[in-house]
């Protein structure tokens, strides 16, 4: 993997890149005039990181161009805006103030509107797997500037953490956050999540391993909290309830924490 710029770059994007390419670890290529498929052929690899004034893109031979967008938490923060509910804050009875940790960052969608709702004296994590997807959605959410102020500020208040979850959830203490939400990518994909399609061949594909749930069942002082598609069993092989019925696209079920978890 390299870094490269988009043509003529000014001197803000060239300093946003030797950023990034030091927070990758990977070399940065002068772009020249080259077209991409050139400098593929001129540096010997396939995977390209853009860095333009739009912003930053993962460019794979074959893919779909990769880059952060806050997906889906614009409009949510604006329904939550005019005073509407939203299902997976509902289910995870998330209050201003709470602490609470992404098991599944992605892109940051879930994460941003959970910053949105514990506001500034509550604390979301978000865990990523996939280092590239990490490092690129920890860059888009310092960097994103279109939309409210609220998603703006919602944005960045995300802390991303580049980790398995399991190792993460075995070095948290006990009951050390209020809620641990688990969105794991579904094996179906919904059609309403066209925004999330150059991010599934980069994503962790493993299925949610039993060890995590225990283990974040021990980490939370609430509920652990599963967000699956309606054809997806993991709900009934943890023993968690659902939140609402299997008729609809996206399901969550959730875990109550108990003293004897």
């Amino acid at each position: 993997m390299i870094l490269t710029t988009g043509l003529e770059p000014s001197e803000e994007t060239l300093e946003h890149a030797k950023a990034l390419a030091k927070r990758f670890g990977i070399p940065i290529v002068p772009r020249r005039f080259d077209s991409l498929a050139a400098l593929r052929r001129r540096s010997g690899t396939d995977e390209i990181i853009v860095v333009s004034a739009k912003g930053v893109r993962l460019e794979s031979p074959g893919a779909q161009p990769f880059f952060f967008h806050p997906n889906t938490a614009a409009f949510r923060i604006k329904r939550l805006e005019r005073g509407d509910t939203d299902t997976m804050l509902s289910a995870c009875q998330i209050k201003p103030g709470d602490g609470v940790l992404d098991a599944t960052l992605g892109l940051g969608a879930d994460a941003i509107v959970f910053a949105y709702a514990v506001g500034q004296s509550g604390r979301v994590v978000g865990i990523e797997s996939q280092r590239t997807v990490a490092l690129m959605v920890e860059d888009g959410l310092r960097r994103w500037s279109q939309g409210s102020e609220a998603l703006i500020q919602a944005m960045r208040r995300v802390e991303v953490v580049a980790a398995d979850h399991y190792a993460f959830l075995r070095q948290q203490p006990d009951r050390s956050w209020d809620v641990v939400y688990f969105d794991p990518m579904f094996q179906v994909g919904v059609d309403a999540s066209s925004g999330i399609a150059a991010l599934r061949p980069l994503a962790n594909q493993e299925p949610l391993a039993k060890q995590v749930v225990q283990e974040a069942l021990r980490v939370a002082r609430r509920r652990v909290v599963l967000k699956e598609g309606k054809t997806s069993e993991y709900f009934r092989q943890f023993g968690f309830t659902p939140y609402r019925k299997k008729e609809h696209q996206v399901v969550y079920s959730y875990r109550e924490v108990t003293g004897g978890e």
